[in-house]
């Protein structure tokens, strides 16, 4: 393999462990339209919630982003929280995130909160958890190879009892046809006025759906000031049957599915696909 090779795997490396990278607009921004996106999702809260409370001990949170989910793994009485991000920009709101919280900041001042930042892919940490948790992750992948690396890497994290939640959009979630651009939708946030614009162009896999998501977003300020930031990203989205058989090619032995946060059957018409498993075999390690 040439350099030219080899520089180009580590740039896409790094792509698929930094969701914000390459962007032509600055990370940070990038970052804070992410967080008043995806701080609106409230319908699984209740769900992790109740999975940390059910797996006492350490959770794993795998793409953590910038942290949305600690709040609830800590109501479930999680006694170690790990995020793991390959962004900075997103490990940055999280921080954020932790300070302006008086139960996470207890938290984290106490090393119940701990982030570090690193590849889903290949987490280096040698402490076990009880729950790892892969939500809206394996979109961001590139297909079954990275998937695969990403759900074992699950299972030698967790203990032998312990279990890993993967979570994707289901079968009824997912786009049937492109979008053209138009808008998202419009925020008001601290004097700003944000619109989000999007446009999907699909294409079917034998390993799932593809999926080009670009997204233009205007922050206009008070004063009139338009800034402009555009972005773009590559998606895969497997289907159950698939996912399912990466769980067992990784060791996992399914013991669950789930359509939606409130524990619905897993079918054709399903907005999530929500994948509960344990490990098969320990790992060598643990003996």
């Amino acid at each position: 393999m040439g350099g030219a090779e080899r520089a180009g795997e580590r740039q896409e490396a790094a792509r698929l462990s930094d969701i914000l990278a390459g962007q032509a607009a600055d990370a940070g921004a990038l970052a804070e339209i992410y967080d008043i996106e995806h701080d609106e999702i409230r319908e699984d809260r209740g769900f992790y919630r109740e999975w940390a409370r059910r797996h006492p001990g350490a959770v794993a949170d795998l793409g953590c982003g910038s942290g949305r989910l600690f709040a609830p793994l800590l109501d479930g009485g999680a006694t170690r929280i790990v995020g793991i991000d390959g962004s900075p920009a997103l490990l940055a709101r999280a921080e954020a995130r932790i300070a302006a919280d008086p139960g996470l900041a207890a938290a984290h001042a106490a090393g119940i909160i701990a982030l570090d930042a690193g590849d889903v892919r290949r987490p280096h940490r040698s402490e076990r958890f009880s729950l790892a948790i892969l939500a809206g992750v394996l979109a961001h992948l590139d297909g079954p190879e990275d998937a695969l690396r990403a759900l074992a890497a699950a299972r030698r994290l967790v203990e032998p009892d312990g279990a890993v939640i993967v979570d994707v959009l289901g079968p009824g979630g997912l786009p049937e046809h492109d979008l053209p651009l138009s808008i998202d939708w419009e925020r008001s946030v601290d004097d700003r006025r944000i619109v989000r614009r999007s446009r999907i162009e699909r294409r079917e896999t034998p390993e799932g759906l593809r999926v080009a998501y670009a997204t233009l977003t205007d922050v206009v300020e008070a004063d009139g000031t338009i800034a402009r930031l555009p972005a773009s990203f590559r998606l895969w989205y497997p289907s159950p049957a698939a996912l399912v058989d990466l769980a067992a090619e990784a060791e996992l032995a399914v013991d669950a599915t789930f359509g939606s946060y409130d524990l619905d059957p897993l079918d054709a018409d399903s907005e999530r696909c929500i994948v509960v498993a344990r490990p098969t075999t320990a790992d060598p390690r643990m003996g």
